[in-house]
């Protein structure tokens, strides 16, 4: 884990390696190894039922008590790594970092270009109620009758998720392509992205924020008569590459050609 002032630094120090060098650098943004998560703003939308923890050297972010289906807080609790709000450098990148749902109904991944101003963000999450993984886009200002708006779905029967999974998560915005790669902690990680998708509606003037968020989906858990969900999500080992964010790997969606 680094602290708010050390990441600056460093940002600092990766912007100019970028400027000089020949290709991208991985940013470390966490691994919460000194049991701190110093440096991440935490909101908590249930009103004090939420918890943000550092256990066992890996982020736990979790209700206190099973949160009422139809409660509008969705049990939603969010973490912003606080250097990359209003910051451009992280408008364009790659967040790279592992993800555990620890209930079911609990859905929890990344945010990015996420923004205060506005209220949104582009998401990249594992969801146990959907059983798989998904791409969304989040407008609360601009749509708040029905700020979500999915992007792109895998198809769970191909790409399952569920809860008490180590997974990998590679989360890229790039201009207005969105990339997705999810992979079992353990493997190998696949060269083609499991989703991708182009969507311009959120530039990279409209945020930079990085956000680690854990919450629940209610649509699919209604219809399944769930009635409540104790949210609980864990991230560990974030980190981030500006721009490209290759990453060391060559074509990553394998069709042979330039990767923008």
């Amino acid at each position: 884990m680094i602290g708010k002032s050390t990441a600056m630094g460093l940002m600092l120090v990766a912007g100019t390696v970028l400027a000089g060098g020949r290709g991208n650098r991985v940013i470390v943004v966490d691994d919460f190894n000194d049991g701190d998560a110093s440096g991440w703003e935490e909101t908590d939308f249930t009103a004090g039922r939420g918890s943000f923890t550092v256990v066992g050297g890996k982020y736990v972010l979790q209700t206190t008590e099973p949160i009422a289906i139809d409660d509008p807080s969705v049990g939603a609790l969010d973490a912003d790594w606080e250097p990359s709000m209003e910051n451009p450098m992280f408008s364009n990148g790659t967040v790279r970092g592992t993800i555990r749902a620890n209930t079911y109904g609990t859905t929890v991944g990344f945010l990015l270009r996420d923004s205060h101003e506005t209220e949104s963000d582009y998401g990249f999450f594992g969801s146990t109620s959907f059983g798989t993984f998904y791409i969304e886009r989040f407008e609360l200002l601009a749509h708040p009758e029905a700020p979500q708006t999915i992007l792109a779905m895998a198809d769970p029967e191909d790409f399952p998720f569920a809860a008490g999974e180590d997974w990998n998560i590679e989360a890229r915005v790039i201009g207005r392509q969105l990339r997705m790669w999810a992979w079992k902690v353990g493997d190998q990680r696949p060269r083609r992205p499991l989703l991708s998708v182009a969507d311009k509606v959120l530039g990279p003037d409209s945020g930079s924020g990085i956000a680690a968020i854990a919450f629940f989906g209610p649509a699919p858990l209604i219809s399944q008569g769930v009635t409540e969900v104790q949210v609980s999500g864990t991230v560990d080992n974030i980190t981030f590459t500006p721009g490209r964010g290759r990453n060391r790997f060559d074509d990553d969606d394998g069709d042979g050609g330039d990767d923008d």
